[in-house]
């Protein structure tokens, strides 16, 4: 996937954090450990559905579509995409992209690609069934 493939990928998705790949992040084979990027990823994915929605209290119901599609390595800049794809009474369904960025050359190639759905919890910490947020 050339790097234009990939800025028309992330078209409508906002940039939501940016993260180093270094040695703690590497597994034996040298490669990113693929837990490390879902946990940049549900994290990363969860404060831009938060701030979007006004709302902190959710929880991670699922992870779902996930897709490795290239190793990050030792010294990968990462940049995490984010884009709420629905928004329920009780959950919120986004997806989460998380690329590789070179700042020297401006060359991006995509890691991992997943859906993410966050249940909304109420005062008690149980699953709400009225969730309603502000407007987007």
């Amino acid at each position: 996937m050339t790097t234009k493939e990939v800025n028309e990928m992330i078209s409508g998705y906002s940039l939501v954090s940016h993260h180093l790949v270094m040695n703690e992040h590497l597994n034996p084979n040298h490669n990113i450990f693929g837990g490390q990027l879902l946990a940049w990823l549900d994290m990363d994915v969860y404060m831009h559905a938060a701030n979007l929605v006004k709302y902190t209290k959710m929880a991670t119901h699922s992870m779902n579509k996930i897709y490795f599609r290239n190793p990050a390595l030792l010294g990968d800049f990462i940049q995490i995409y984010a884009n709420v794809l629905e928004i329920k009474k009780s959950s919120i369904v986004a997806s989460g992209i998380a690329l590789t960025h070179d700042p020297a050359t401006g060359n991006r190639k995509i890691i991992i690609q997943c859906e993410i759905t966050y249940v909304v919890l109420d005062e008690n910490g149980k699953i709400s069934r009225s969730f309603n947020p502000p407007p987007l």
